[in-house]
């Protein structure tokens, strides 16, 4: 568009970009003499084109709105700015204390981890003595203790009767048959020092994981939090966002306009529409000027204007429409420029519709930059109150935060107390291995010393038996010389000279002396 020259130059400069995109606010000039003309044109046709001038005009209420939306846009930016630095300052502030909070959780976390790496180099340690005890104690059950002893034992306490009891209780146990008779080294050790140590140990373990539990509670509360704080900041920006900032692959060619640069496009708009509009002034007034020149043209104008209706009899700014019904006398004007400014008239018409489209368009086009001036306003007021939310819960943590760390300390204390306590079970059961070692390997030693001992009693028998042999072999041998003795002399002497003469001699026995 161009502003008119005198003294009758074309007034409108047709867009072709707008004019093929957008529709006009009115119909075209319904006369059949719509088409272009040779000649000046009739009084119909101008006054067709007045009419359309006129109804061109409506376009003023784009120029109102584009004037709101400047207006509004500049109250918008500037609580934009006002929150975009209120939200910046918060959100320094809330960045920090976050960093801090999330430093204090992973020092918690990692006082339970570190406790948990010391339970499992622990419990290592305890179930290797464990293990190894166990491996003893399966040899006790395993070594089955010599029959000679369990008779040896029996004779000794006399326990025959109890024998039997036992092995009534035993078939009552439903042990197998050999096991009633025979028992093992694990029969003569103390079972019940075992199983308390292993209770002690459980019940160790079981308050280690009651105070890991409590701990993870804890630190789940706390993460609860710091997630919803997250949740908070992030359902801020969504909200503000909303389902219209979903950008496709060809959006993220092209950055998103600036604060400012949407400002000054809608100030472009702004100016653009208003010389248009003056352009669509001049040409309406240009109308006006061609029916005062026309015989008939006042009274012509003024019947269609009332059959155009009341939406258009609207007064217009600048526009000289009342002295067109007045009688008054118009200024003189030559035939050559009376024939120029129909000339220029008929030119112009046919750009009226595209002219009234291009208005439009930059109307479209503010409504769409206000649009996103919106939306960064409800972005900025969505992270404000997010903020406002996230101050509150971090509120709500500080108020907590104490607990935290006193739960922390205390689950340290414990564990270092838990962790004394299986140590010292752990040398028990170190103890304990130890002990049956040396029970197995004492037994081992006690089946030589009775193999020894066998052996010794059987060669003392061996000799008793030889010298029992020989003592009565000597016996005999005296009882015959006694009984030759006796047959030779014992007429010839006197019974009182010796009264052992017909005694018989001593015998000798070999037995083991008495215990």
């Amino acid at each position: 568009m161009t502003n008119p020259s005198p003294p009758y130059a074309s007034v409108l400069v047709p867009d072709m970009s707008s004019s093929e995109s957008s529709a006009s606010d009115s119909p075209p000039p319904s006369s059949p003499e719509a088409s272009v003309q040779q000649g000046p044109p009739s009084l119909e046709r101008i006054v067709v084109h007045f009419v359309a001038a006129k109804r061109s005009l409506t376009s003023t209420s784009h120029l109102w709105r584009a004037n709101e939306l400047v207006t509004r846009s500049r109250a918008l930016i500037e609580e934009i700015a006002v929150l975009n630095a209120r939200n910046t300052f918060a959100r320094h502030g809330v960045d920090d204390q976050l960093d801090i909070l999330h430093a204090i959780r992973d020092g918690v976390a990692e006082s339970g981890d570190l406790a948990g790496d010391e339970s499992k180099t622990t419990v290592a340690s305890l179930d290797a003595a464990n293990d190894r005890l166990q491996v003893t104690l399966k040899k006790l059950q395993q070594t089955v203790v010599d029959s000679s002893l369990q008779r040896a034992v029996a004779s000794a306490e006399g326990t025959e009767g109890l024998e039997d009891h036992s092995r009534e209780d035993a078939s009552k146990r439903g042990d197998p048959a050999d096991r009633r008779t025979n028992k093992t080294l694990y029969d003569f050790i103390d079972e019940n020092s075992h199983t308390d140590l292993l209770s002690s140990l459980h019940a160790l373990i079981d308050s280690y994981n009651d105070a890991k539990d409590t701990l993870n509670a804890g630190l789940g509360t706390f993460d609860d939090a710091l997630r919803t704080i997250a949740d908070t900041l992030q359902q801020g920006i969504i909200t503000s966002s909303g389902p219209q900032t979903k950008r496709t692959l060809y959006d993220s060619l092209t950055p998103a306009p600036t604060i400012t640069q949407l400002f000054r496009g809608m100030e472009e708009h702004a100016a653009e529409m208003a010389t248009l509009f003056q352009n669509l002034v001049s040409h309406y007034d240009l109308c006006v000027t061609a029916l005062k020149h026309t015989d008939g043209g006042g009274e012509a104008a003024k019947r269609a204007m009332q059959q155009a209706g009341a939406t258009l009899m609207k007064p217009v700014p600048g526009a000289e429409e009342e002295s067109l019904y007045q009688k008054t006398i118009p200024e003189p004007m030559s035939d050559e420029e009376r024939i120029e400014m129909l000339r220029v008239l008929e030119g112009d018409a046919s750009q009226v519709e595209d002219v009234s489209s291009e208005i439009k368009d930059h109307s479209d086009g503010m409504e769409a930059q206000y649009e996103q001036l919106s939306r960064h306003a409800l972005e900025a007021r969505a992270n404000q109150k997010a903020l406002r939310t996230v101050l509150d819960q971090l509120l709500d943590i500080k108020t907590a935060l104490p607990a935290h760390i006193h739960a922390s300390r205390d689950f340290h204390d414990t564990w270092q107390s838990i962790r004394s306590g299986i140590a010292d079970r752990t040398e028990d059961l170190a103890g304990l291995h130890v002990t049956f070692d040396e029970f197995l390997a004492s037994y081992a030693s006690l089946l030589r010393e009775v193999d020894r001992r066998k052996a010794a009693e059987g060669q003392m028998r061996r000799l008793a038996a030889q010298a029992q042999k020989e003592l009565d072999k000597l016996f005999a041998a005296d009882g015959a010389a006694r009984e030759e003795f006796t047959r030779e002399v014992g007429g010839s002497l006197p019974g009182d000279i010796w009264p052992g003469a017909r005694e018989a001699g001593v015998r000798w026995e070999v037995r083991s002396a008495e215990r």
